[in-house]
């Protein structure tokens, strides 16, 4: 598939009548390749960095870095952000697409964190100081987007394992900007305006409650009251911060940290589990009093049992372990 979709395929947004649910159409993502493809277009199996389009040596498979670390193209990179070639959003809509009932053209940007040079399945194989900077990556990239003024709000999101959606094993996470804030957002946004503290108030009753699993100067991993899935958990400012892009570098190497022991107790207590995680940040714009007291937080949800028809109709969701033993086990599993 080309880089810039044709009209025909160029991503939409498009909202249910009834409830205002976004879906975002992108028809280009129907050629999405997986590992058995490229490896069986290449006529070699056996060794990922001769196919794989993530690993060194393969820069010419994916488009040109928007950023990289180092930043001098002399060194070996050790991560890369690329645009994405199957995006649900574009940076340049085609003109000429023909308007439908509830549906406008996706605007934003849609890229690939490409977080080591070798074909690595797992975050805990990345040294931590290439860790680090991933981080660090995301961070100038949603600032960069958030400068251009154009986009409403950004996220960085991880898809670890067949199970979380991930067709590549090559670790990488994604950054999609957009010119709309999601529904979820716009829902902690409305907590925030009506007057109460819901950050303020999930954190001291984390404390009081014994759910905060783990500390790194300014960020809280602590398993939320109303966990999606078995050992659920969120990484939390300690205090009032709307955007990660605008974070200081010690809060950059904490989210790093952390990450990588959630991950790493993850893997003890369940031993290959895939998970997602996503970044839930202020809107760009946002510089009202209400929004001063945002806190930006990590979600990661391991993927132990399935979504099935009560959570998709309902969005209510089911599972079998309360927070309290949760984050006893996960305090259990600390390295």
């Amino acid at each position: 598939m080309p880089d810039t979709p044709h009209a025909d395929t160029a991503p939409q947004i498009r909202h249910d009548p009834l409830t205002g649910r976004a879906v975002f159409v992108a028809p280009g993502r129907s050629g999405k390749p997986d590992d058995d493809a490229l490896a069986t277009a290449a006529g070699d199996r056996g060794v990922p960095d001769g196919w794989c389009p993530f690993c060194a040596g393969n820069e010419a498979r994916t488009p040109a870095d928007v950023v990289r670390a180092p930043d001098d193209v002399s060194r070996p990179w050790h991560a890369r952000i690329v645009p994405n070639r199957y995006p649900i959003t574009l940076d340049r809509p085609p003109e000429g697409v023909p308007p439908a009932p509830h549906a406008r053209p996706s605007h934003g940007i849609h890229d690939v964190v490409i977080e080591s040079p070798r074909h690595d399945r797992s975050i805990l194989a990345v040294p931590p100081e290439a860790w680090r900077d991933v981080w660090e990556l995301c961070r100038r990239r949603l600032a960069m987007v958030a400068d251009r003024g154009s986009l409403a709000w950004g996220t960085v999101f991880k898809n670890s394992g067949s199970r979380a959606g991930a067709s590549l094993e090559h670790v990488h996470s994604q950054i999609v900007a957009m010119d709309v804030v999601p529904p979820v957002v716009r829902a902690e946004l409305d907590a925030l305006r009506g007057g109460a503290d819901p950050f303020g108030r999930l954190v001291a009753e984390a404390r009081g409650a014994g759910r905060i699993v783990a500390e790194a100067d300014g960020l809280l991993a602590l398993v939320p009251p109303a966990p999606r899935q078995p050992f659920e958990t969120w990484i939390v400012t300690d205090t009032p911060e709307r955007h990660f892009h605008a974070t200081s570098p010690g809060r950059v190497a904490s989210l790093a940290a952390l990450t990588r022991d959630l991950v790493g107790r993850l893997d003890r207590l369940a031993p290959g589990c895939a998970y997602n995680w996503w970044l839930h940040q202020a809107p760009f714009a946002a510089d009202d009093d209400a929004t001063a007291a945002w806190h930006w937080h990590l979600e990661i949800v391991p993927r132990l049992s399935e979504f099935a028809g009560f959570e998709i109709g309902t969005g209510c969701h089911i599972t079998t372990m309360s927070a309290e033993v949760a984050a006893r086990r996960l305090g259990e599993a600390a390295g």
